[in-house]
Formats: C-alpha cells, sequence, structure tokens
C-alpha cells in the first residue's frame, strides 16, 4: 500500500513542476513594417498570422510564436513576389521584455517587374485573350508569378471542355529589365469514353445507376454532362457520397475510363434535425426566423427502386409573435424521378397542419390539410423549374364578421358566418434562378425568382384567383470585406374576393424580419392604423438595400434601408408614397449562415421616430 502512495505522490510531483515550467503565452505588443514603400502597411497586416488585437475588433490577437514568425515573413515576400517584387527580400526579428513581444519587418523591395509582352503558341480552341484572361497575365502589368501553377490548373480545366483532357502547358519568364512570357501549349488530342465501371454497390443496382448518367460509351468527354450526372445521382436521395473520376485507359491518349465510386446511405433510417433557421410559415410571406426542428423516417430504396418514403413531423416557433403558438406540420410522402420511364422528379403527400391566425390581438389557430402533388427539374446546382398542385382544406371554429355594403344607399350590415370547411384547389409554378457565387454568403452574381399561382378555375374548389410575385436580388462586391446588396419585389393579384378570409395570407403583407424591419411582422398596415388587425393588399412593392461589412472572419456589420408600398387598388398603389425604414445590423458568421441582430427605425415623409425602433434576431441574410 505504501508503494502505491509513494508512487502516486512522486506522479503528482512531477505533473505540478511540469506545468510550473510551461512557458506562459508571450503577448503580442506591436507589429513594424518597414521599407514598404509601394504596398501599405493596412494591406499587409491581415496576411500575418500573427498580430496583436485591436480596439476596432478587426482583428483577433495571437500568441507569439518564433516559428509562425518565419512563415509570415515568407507569406510578405510572396505577396511582394506576386506584385512584381522579383528580388524581395524581408528580414523578421523581434524584442521580448517580460513575456511581450515587439515584431519587427525590414523589407527591401528592389525592382518591381512587368510583362512586357506575351506570347501564345499551340492554342487552337482559346484564343489569346481568353487564354490571357484565364491566367490574368497581361502586358504592362507587374508579373505575377506566385499564383501562375494554380492558373495553368485552371486553363487545363477549361480545355477539358473541349475535350482535351491531357493537355500540357508550359510557361517561360524570360527576365531582364521586364518579363517576356512563353507559353507554350499542347492540348492533345480528342478524349472518348471507353467504358464505365461502378464501384461501392451490387451489380443487380447498377442498371438504376446507368439510367441517371448523361453519358455512353463512345461520347466525347465533357466535364458538363460528368457534373450533371453526379447532381442526378444525389437527387436519387440514396446515396452519401457521388464521385466520377475519369482514368486514363493504358497505352491510349485519347480514351479513358469513368469510374462511378458510391456509397449508400442507410435504406431504414430515423433522423431529426433542430435549430434556429427561417421556416415557412404562411404560403404568401417569406419564411420567418423561428425554433423549429423535425424527426422524420424514410426508406430510401422502395422494393429496389429509387423511390422513396417517408412520414416527417415538423414543429416551428415563430421569434416574431414571442414563441405564443407553434406551426405544426404532419406528412405522409412518396417521391420518385422516374414516372413510366421518363425522368421527371415527382413527390405526392397528404398533409396536416396548423397556421396563425392573427385576426384579432389574440392569436389563434387554423386547420389545414390536403394533397400536394409536386414535379421538379433542376437546371443546376440551385437553379430549378417547379409545378405544385394541391388539393386542400382549411378549417377553424371561429365566427368572421364580414362587412357587406348595400350600393343604393350604402347601408352597412353585419354578417356573421362560421366557416368549417373551406376547399380550395392551385396549381403553382416556380422559376428559380440561382447565379450567387455563394449561397449563403453571396458577394456577386444575382438571384431571379418567378412566382405564378391559379387557384379555382378550371381546378374547382371555392376560391378563384390569380397571383404573380417577382423578385431579383443583385450582389456587388465593392471592396475585399465589403458588399453592396439589393433586392426588388414586385407582386399582383387578380379576381380576389374582398370579403374572403385570407387563411395563409395569400395576399401580400409587409412588415417584420423578412421584409420591412422597422414594423411588425404583417402589420405595415393595419386595420385602425396602430397595430391592430393585419391588412393585406393586391399590390406590393419592396425593395432592401444594404451595405455588408465584413470586419474579420466571424464578426460583420450592415447598414440597410427598406422600402415598401401595399395598396387594394391600381390607383392607390401608383400615388402612394413609400415607407421607409433604416438601420444598422450585426452579423456572426457560422457553418448554417450568418446570425444576424438588426435594429430598424420606420419613417415617413421624412418624419423619423426612434421610440420606434424596433429589434430584429434573424438567421441568414434577409436576402
Amino acid at each position: 500500500m505504501y508503494k502505491y502512495f509513494s508512487i502516486a505522490i512522486v506522479s503528482y510531483y512531477i505533473a505540478f513542476h511540469s506545468l510550473l515550467g510551461q512557458e506562459l503565452p508571450i503577448k503580442i505588443n506591436s507589429i513594424t513594417i518597414s521599407g514598404n514603400n509601394s504596398i501599405p502597411q493596412k494591406e499587409l497586416i491581415p496576411l500575418l498570422r500573427q498580430r496583436p488585437s485591436n480596439f476596432s475588433f478587426t482583428f483577433k490577437g495571437t500568441s507569439f510564436n518564433n516559428r509562425l514568425l518565419k512563415m509570415d515573413a515568407i507569406t510578405i515576400k510572396n505577396y511582394f513576389i506576386s506584385k512584381g517584387f522579383l528580388l524581395v527580400d524581408v528580414k523578421e526579428s523581434y524584442e521580448l521584455k517580460e513575456d511581450i513581444a515587439d515584431i519587427n519587418f525590414n523589407i527591401y523591395e528592389g525592382k518591381q517587374f512587368f510583362v512586357s509582352k506575351v506570347t501564345i503558341s499551340g492554342n487552337e480552341h482559346l484564343s489569346d485573350t481568353q487564354i490571357k484572361s484565364i491566367l490574368n497575365l497581361w502586358e504592362d502589368e507587374p508579373f505575377n508569378g506566385v499564383l501562375l501553377n494554380e492558373r495553368v490548373a485552371a486553363l487545363q480545366k477549361r480545355l477539358e471542355y473541349f475535350s482535351r483532357l491531357f493537355s500540357t502547358i508550359e510557361i517561360k519568364p524570360i527576365i531582364s529589365d521586364s518579363v517576356d512570357v512563353k507559353i507554350t501549349i499542347d492540348e492533345g488530342k480528342d478524349v472518348y469514353i471507353n467504358s464505365t465501371l461502378i464501384e461501392g454497390i451490387d451489380a443487380s443496382d447498377s442498371i438504376l445507376v446507368l439510367r441517371e448518367l448523361l453519358f455512353i460509351l463512345g461520347d466525347n468527354y465533357d466535364p458538363e454532362m460528368i457534373q450533371k450526372s453526379k447532381r442526378r445521382l444525389r437527387e436519387t436521395g440514396i446515396y452519401s457520397m457521388v464521385n466520377l473520376l475519369p482514368v486514363k485507359v493504358s497505352d491510349s491518349d485519347s480514351l479513358v475510363n469513368i469510374i462511378v465510386t458510391l456509397n449508400k446511405y442507410k435504406q431504414r433510417e430515423w433522423s431529426s434535425v433542430g435549430g434556429y433557421e427561417p421556416v415557412e410559415f404562411y404560403e404568401g410571406l417569406d419564411p420567418l426566423p423561428a425554433l423549429g426542428g423535425f424527426i422524420e423516417w424514410r426508406n430510401r430504396s422502395i422494393l429496389k427502386t429509387n423511390s422513396n418514403f417517408s412520414t416527417k413531423f415538423l414543429i416551428g416557433l415563430p421569434w416574431e409573435t414571442n414563441f405564443t403558438l407553434p406551426r405544426l406540420r404532419y406528412d405522409i410522402g412518396f417521391d420518385t424521378n422516374w414516372i413510366l420511364g421518363i425522368r421527371w422528379p415527382t413527390k405526392v403527400s397528404s398533409f396536416y397542419e396548423t397556421l396563425i391566425n392573427y385576426d384579432q390581438e389574440n392569436i389563434d389557430q387554423v386547420e389545414r390539410y390536403g394533397l400536394e402533388l409536386s414535379q421538379i427539374i433542376m437546371l443546376d446546382e440551385r437553379s430549378y423549374f417547379q409545378n405544385i398542385t394541391v388539393w386542400e382544406n382549411f378549417s377553424d371554429n371561429k365566427t368572421d364578421n364580414n362587412l357587406i355594403v348595400v350600393a343604393d344607399n350604402a347601408d352597412i350590415y353585419q354578417n356573421s358566418a362560421s366557416i368549417k370547411n373551406l376547399q380550395q384547389r392551385s396549381l403553382s409554378f416556380r422559376l428559380h434562378f440561382d447565379k450567387k457565387d455563394d449561397a449563403l454568403f453571396p458577394k456577386k452574381g444575382y438571384l431571379l425568382d418567378v412566382y405564378f399561382k391559379s387557384t379555382g378555375y378550371f381546378l374547382g374548389g371555392e376560391r378563384d384567383y390569380r397571383k404573380l410575385d417577382l423578385s431579383f436580388s443583385s450582389f456587388h462586391s465593392l471592396s475585399r470585406r465589403s458588399i453592396l446588396a439589393i433586392r426588388f419585389k414586385a407582386g399582383r393579384l387578380w379576381s380576389w374576393d374582398q370579403s374572403d378570409i385570407d387563411y395563409s395570407y395569400e395576399k401580400f403583407y409587409l412588415g417584420g424580419s423578412s421584409n420591412m424591419r422597422g414594423w411588425e411582422i404583417l402589420k405595415y398596415k393595419t386595420e385602425d392604423g396602430s397595430g391592430g388587425k393585419p391588412v393585406g393588399g393586391i399590390y406590393r412593392f419592396l425593395t432592401n438595400l444594404e451595405f455588408r461589412i465584413q470586419l474579420n472572419e466571424s464578426l460583420g456589420i450592415n447598414i440597410f434601408y427598406d422600402g415598401g408600398i401595399l395598396s387594394d387598388n391600381y390607383q392607390n398603389f401608383i400615388i402612394s408614397q413609400m415607407g421607409w425604414d433604416t438601420g444598422i445590423g450585426f452579423t456572426i458568421s457560422t457553418p448554417l449562415g450568418p446570425v444576424r441582430l438588426d435594429y430598424a427605425i420606420p419613417f415617413i415623409d421624412s418624419n423619423i421616430k426612434f421610440e420606434n425602433g424596433k429589434i430584429n434576431f434573424g438567421v441568414q441574410y434577409l436576402f
């Protein structure tokens, strides 16, 4: 017993003194860069791995590390080389005083070299100008040899779209007082597909894979068809990993085998997801930030086909109603990508859900249930065309007081009617073009969404109206850390009966964190003008403008303007004055998108009332 006790005492003693012997983190006090006559220090500091923190939160401080210091010196040197300073030299040093480090970089820039001439030979499918653009290599511009190899790889990828898979590119810079660049290209032969080999699944499943591929034996190798085939395989919902790799056939410079590597999901599984995210609460509104989640059981391959069966329960608690009542939805669905030998991704589902109804100050719920048939054609990774046919019923136990106006004497009568079951049939189409460079953090590109819905008419049901909603967003990179984002939305309803209860808010509404942030949800217009029952419009115009600045890797700031018009007739819509709000927001970047906190102040006729300012909390950018 004494032996084990002695061993424990010695072990604790050694561990304690080891901890005392460890060096405490060395704080970085300052960074001094000298000799940088051509490139300002504010452009160099963000490149460093080690730097002190500052009060503007632009940089997060790090501890001093001698090895990282040498890497930072190499980073600065490579940056100068990329700007044409081929003879640059960077000397690093540091001073330590009581666990505080002062870092110094002394730079000798040397001569800056410019490209005097670019000579290209061997190119058949791309022009000289196209090649210069891909390589970012232009006469009278600084010579950048640092990223040239990466750009050569991009040029080879571009040649693959002409079935030239085995091209070789040689670049020779001749340096004197300037740089004369000679580029020699051997595009190689046209490449053809020899065979397709499938790995990771049973041989009996191969026919289901082969019908998703958009190429056959003997076709020219086309990277675009390869990518589309990968997307079609992912769309089946069966495979967790899909990879298509061209492998050169031995003793041939024009044939490849396509290796299709697949990993399957579990055929039958339970899945659940929860968190704070945008949730679609109404047919006629943008998704609202909510605390939500779902649990789902799925069979991914019914009778050894690519057909799926699922049953799913969803719950959402909207932030902007103080989590008063949840939205509940239950679905039982069947989806398949093939119908009678034609690829037409289709899903049939029955559903039951509850909707929040803002009729009065008290919030009630309406039940909605029915059958939905949806079909979708993917145009690329995020763009699609979709049509949805819905047979649905709305039911509640509320008594609705409808106003009936008699034209002869303008008398107004009250008519109480308890609507137990309202039937509605609709057909909708959506064309969605998403050309943003990033789905969650866009810096450039645009998004166009066109939505049209027809209810009743030849479909039957108790409602008969048409709806058109257009949305366009564009994104412009002003600098490396700032983005200008603009959105326009315009909408119109035809044949809407004003005496109808708007159960799913099909009319246009404004107000809330998804559009006009200076107003309460749906309450840009209300019956009494002071926050009562929401009033929707037949016509709607909305514009949002955001100036987004990324302060560091995780923190951003937004300055925004929102403007909108809502009206029930065209004449008032034309002459109505836009309502505006303006404000400031903060964003924190997460893997699921930015989390944002906005403060907006509404104003009309330039009459700003700070006491009416509103705080909005949301996830992901507004658009």
